[in-house]
């Protein structure tokens, strides 16, 4: 079995940066690769990346970069920027380089599949950071954690080698019998938690304490368990207060990212929750009422946004 040995990441927001900073910190020199477009690459070798005030000493390739293909591949892109990303990262990959998505949502993997080996392919969440970025800094209390798992028998050998890698390193991760599934949780939750702290403009702490906001969030949660059924998945109302109880032990002046986005005046995610959640409740002709106010009013909201 090949020892995984060198990893690229490409995406640095605020998880990005978040997991590069110790994955930089732990493995040999050189072992991390940053991959961007050159323009991205310029930028960050300019302006340098911050983690909690410390610039980040990271190894950054070009585009164009021929190097040795690396090991694994770790996305942190935005969803709206995955394919990109995809086209980016081909040249440091061969037919033995394994992929992992931190990107938010059910969808990703679909998108990789596009480009790369389905069997390469890990199924993966990433959970419980707090990183919160503004302009090249990132301030995070809680590095948080890789879920991840096989989506079928073929990817055993693949998950282990992974799992020995991220032990090796003491890398935050923990292995998911039914990926799938947990898939599914961390997506009830972004439909409540991401969407209703980015619609109130607020911090964890709008969502830890009672009052119509945390309503709010259950709510939206309850609509995307009740579809999850009707999908085969089968979360339960005692997930939605395990997902809820995750929130309480995040820093509650951190800010989940589609609350940074709307800081910002950025492009939110709204197409990959809320706007997610209509398209598959129509077809089983389920009402979400609670998911479809978020979309028009985060809708609106991005309409004041710059072009």
């Amino acid at each position: 079995m090949k020892q995984i040995q060198t990893i690229a990441l490409i995406g640095l927001g605020a998880v990005g940066i978040n997991f590069a900073y110790y994955l930089n910190q732990h493995l040999p020199k050189g072992a991390l690769r940053i991959v961007a477009d050159k323009q991205r690459t310029v930028r960050y070798r300019s302006e340098g990346c911050y983690y909690n005030g410390e610039r980040c000493d990271f190894l950054y390739a070009d585009e164009n970069n021929t190097a040795q293909a690396v090991d694994l591949v770790l996305f942190c892109t935005k969803a709206n920027g995955l394919r990109k990303a995809c086209e980016t990262i081909q040249e440091h990959c061969d037919s033995d380089t394994l992929f992992m998505s931190a990107v938010n949502g059910i969808t990703s993997e679909a998108v990789l599949a596009e480009y790369f080996n389905r069997e390469n392919i890990i199924y993966t969440v990433a959970q419980g950071m707090d990183a919160t970025k503004v302009g090249n800094h990132v301030e995070c209390h809680t590095l948080g954690e890789l879920c991840f798992g096989a989506f079928d028998r073929s990817q055993n050998e693949a998950v282990n080698r992974i799992h020995e890698f991220f032990d090796g390193i003491g890398f935050p991760h923990t292995l998911k019998q039914d990926i799938i599934h947990h898939q599914w949780g961390k997506f009830m939750l972004n439909c409540g938690l991401n969407q209703v702290v980015a619609l109130h403009c607020g911090t964890y702490e709008t969502i830890q304490q009672p009052g119509e906001a945390r309503t709010q969030m259950l709510a939206a949660m309850k609509e995307v368990q009740q579809l999850s059924v009707y999908e085969g998945i089968h979360l339960t109302e005692q997930e939605i207060i395990e997902w809820a109880a995750m929130c309480d032990t995040l820093s509650p002046t951190g800010r989940p990212s589609m609350a940074q986005d709307v800081l910002a005046k950025r492009r939110t995610e709204v197409n990959l929750f809320a706007a997610e959640v209509i398209r598959r409740c129509a077809k089983f002709q389920l009402s979400c009422p609670v998911n479809t106010l978020l979309y028009e009013r985060l809708t609106a909201l991005e309409s004041t946004f710059p072009a």
